[in-house]
């Protein structure tokens, strides 16, 4: 279970959501945020969960599923619910988050929602090796391009009560703008790759790194990588090893820091294990 959850103040101010019923608004910020919900939008959760923590009818949970997958916002499969624009609206910051989220798909039972969130993880996730991606584009082609319904109570329309299909929208039609998408984070620091580009490393992920390595000075330690790439031409690293190649360079300097206090690592020739990018 997460440890919070969260919705932009443009949720409350869109034309959709303030068109929705109250129990559509309850139920939208229930599946954003509550105790079932992942870092994926896509989670176990059956009538009974929505039932027990809403004291909600079964009848009022069919209801309220079928108001936000009108337009996109949610659906479900089996138990498990999909929210298409979750990772969208929730962006991956780097490397590490990434593999937190590939843990959480991992775990998911098979199935189309399965299907459907590999889907999503290819399009708003950058941060992936070519393993992972391989993985994800072999999940994602074992559904067809419609959404199948497999659950007794189907969220669809009401006006259509024997429909078992609909199309599955490539953007989640008009709740798509329910949370627009952050400005994108100023570039802190670059470095170069074995193609001659450079790889940015964003404030926002700078800040995250922080977090994730309280011990080192991060700013300093990622200038420290930029000097041993422009120092090891040979050495420098393709774009998809990238990531994992900072993160291995922190993660040593974190390491380091209690015997040797406020000083990040020097960026040696041959002191970095080889790394398969």
């Amino acid at each position: 279970m997460r440890e919070y959850g969260q919705i932009q103040c443009a949720f409350w101010q869109s034309q959709d959501a303030q068109e929705w019923s109250d129990a559509g608004k309850l139920l939208a910020t229930y599946l954003m945020t509550g105790p079932h919900s992942n870092g994926l939008g896509c989670y176990r959760c059956p009538d009974g969960y929505v039932m027990a923590d809403l004291g909600w009818s079964l009848e009022r949970v069919s209801e309220g599923f079928a108001e936000l997958s009108r337009n996109g916002f949610a659906y479900r499969f089996e138990g498990v619910v999909f929210l298409p624009g979750f990772l969208r609206w929730n962006k991956v910051a780097n490397g590490n988050v990434a593999a937190a989220r590939m843990a959480e798909f991992e775990a998911l039972p098979k199935g189309e929602a399965k299907a459907r969130v590999a889907g999503a993880i290819l399009k708003y996730v950058k941060h992936l090796g070519n393993d992972y991606r391989t993985v994800l584009q072999t999940v994602a082609e074992t559904v067809p391009p419609t959404v199948t319904q497999t659950e007794p109570n189907p969220t669809q329309p009401r006006e259509n009560p024997n429909q078992t299909t609909c199309a599955a929208p490539a953007e989640p039609a008009p709740a798509a703008d329910l949370l627009p998408p952050e400005p994108a984070s100023p570039v802190a620091v670059s470095f170069l790759l074995n193609d001659g580009k450079d790889f940015e490393i964003t404030e926002a992920q700078v800040r995250e790194f922080a977090e994730l390595y309280p011990a080192i000075d991060v700013m300093q330690t990622l200038r420290a990588i930029k000097a041993w790439t422009i120092s090891n031409p040979k050495n420098r690293k393709t774009r998809s090893g990238a990531m994992r190649f900072v993160n291995s360079w922190l993660s040593r300097a974190q390491n380091q820091a209690p015997t040797r206090p406020g000083a990040a690592p020097a960026p040696q020739k041959g002191a970095l294990p080889r790394l398969s990018a």
